[in-house]
Formats: structure tokens, C-alpha cells, sequence
């Protein structure tokens, strides 16, 4: 986190696109320049001018290309609802970035994104590209309307598979998906997705490291709370100072 003080890392910027993905989805994109995030790294999104509800919301970066930085917001609560509805022209406060960044590497990757998932690694997606790197990307979700940036996957990986567990005709989990994949042809694997679905792709006990975007409810987003620790390769670390990206197999789900 280096010496940054916290007033260096608030910022309050004007919403300049609002796209809906699906009704429970939306896209708010602010220009920020010079702030250069990497991915594995969030903001937390204030909610509203007052004390209700007191705590921001942990965003990850979904794209960062010309100083636009756009966050993808799924509605799942009160806070999350109050955040989609804010509108273009209105004053978006975030702090950070906050978490510890990871670098994208110009190795043969497997990308597997679970349901919201999908932002975080959307972003590496977008800078394993920039470097050349061979990307393919697996994206799983419910149903076939909570697929989203379809589009733009396709345009920075080298290979697309999109399944769904309902209404489309691959129905089936990313996980069940993974095992029609030859391993041999990737050296490295990334991963995003709900915590039942970490489990299960651990279970797998894939050739290859794979490295989990874990999220997970954050309270301070600065590791003083200590509310999103979990247990690592024997010790607890922070998601939001030490993470949020840890090898998968090194986590204990059951501590």
C-alpha cells in the first residue's frame, strides 16, 4: 500500500456512462487518468452522502483503457441497489486502489469466471492480451441472460466458451466445463466466481497453478477490521490488504 495517505486516495468523479447488462447489472464508467490500477486491485464505492448504510461497497476494476475506468455493479442489496441507481453526471466517491496487485504474464492462461466473477478477470483478460499472451476464456452463470461483456471477451482472448446452467444448449456449470479442457495446453489458470464453485474447481486438483480473485464481504478495505481474513498455506491473511488474488490450493475453506 506504500505512504499514500487516505485523502490521496479519495475521489470524487463524475459518472460519464451507465450501461445496463441485464436487469440486475449495470455498468458505471468514470474517467480517472494517472491512477493506473492493476488487476487483482479494488475500489470501495461510497453509497451515499449520509450513514446509510454506513459501509462502501468493494468494487473491482472491470476495465481501465484511456483513463475510463469502469466498475460492474450486480444488484444484491440495499447498497448495491443505491449505486445502480446513480446516474450519468452525478458524483461517484471511491477510495483507493486497494488490495495487492498481481502481474499479468505472457504465459498460456485459462480464465474461469463464475456470475459476477467475471469482472475482475475481464480486466486481466484485457492486459494478458496487451502482452501477447494466449488467453482462453471460460465463462459459466445461471441463465443465458447473466452472461455479459460477451462481446468484449471475445475481442482480447484468443479462445471463447460460454456456458450456462439453464436455457442454453451447454448447460452446465464452468466447473463440469473445465473437464473438456486438455490441460497440457495451458500453463497457468485464473479464477473468479462464488465460493461454492472455488471449492469444487479446487477439488480438481488441476497440473496447473491456479490463482482464485477471491471476494469476499469487506468492511474497512484497509485490513484493520480484520472481517475478511481467511486461512492460507497455515495463517490468516487479509483479502483486502493481501489479497484479494491467493493460490487456490493454498486455501483452507474450512477454517
Amino acid at each position: 500500500m506504500g505512504e499514500r495517505s487516505m485523502d490521496t486516495m479519495v475521489r470524487a468523479l463524475t459518472i460519464r456512462k451507465k450501461s445496463w447488462y441485464n436487469k440486475n447489472t449495470v455498468g458505471l464508467e468514470v474517467y480517472a487518468p494517472r491512477i493506473d490500477p492493476q488487476p487483482g486491485q479494488f475500489f470501495q464505492l461510497r453509497v451515499s452522502d449520509g450513514v446509510d448504510p454506513f459501509l462502501n461497497r468493494p468494487i473491482s476494476v472491470a476495465s481501465y483503457t484511456g483513463g475510463k475506468l469502469l466498475f460492474i455493479v450486480k444488484v444484491v442489496g440495499r447498497g448495491t441497489d443505491l449505486l445502480s441507481k446513480k446516474q450519468v453526471g452525478e458524483k461517484l466517491t471511491m477510495l483507493g486502489p486497494f488490495g495487492t496487485p498481481i502481474t499479468a504474464r505472457r504465459k498460456k492462461s485459462l480464465i474461469i469466471a463464475g456470475g459476477i466473477g467475471v469482472a475482475p478477470l475481464y480486466f486481466l483478460a484485457q492486459k494478458l492480451n496487451a502482452r501477447g499472451a494466449s488467453c482462453t476464456f471460460l465463462y459459466g452463470a445461471k441463465r443465458p441472460e447473466d452472461i455479459i461483456l460477451k462481446g468484449h471477451i471475445r475481442r482480447v482472448a484468443h479462445r471463447t466458451l460460454f456456458v450456462t446452467e439453464y436455457g442454453s444448449k451447454r448447460r452446465m456449470t464452468a466447473v463440469q466445463a473445465v473437464h473438456g479442457l486438455k490441460m497440457d495446453n495451458y500453463e497457468v489458470a485464473y479464477t473468479c466466481g462464488p465460493r461454492p464453485m472455488l471449492i469444487e474447481l479446487q477439488q480438481l486438483h488441476l497440473p496447473i497453478p491456479v490463482y482464485a480473485f477471491c471476494e469476499d464481504f469487506l468492511g474497512c478495505g484497509c485490513g484493520l477490521c480484520l472481517g475478511c481474513a481467511i486461512s492460507y498455506k497455515g495463517t490468516y491473511k487479509r483479502i483486502c490488504v493481501d489479497g484479494p488474488v491467493f493460490e487456490l490450493s493454498g486455501i483452507d475453506f474450512n477454517a
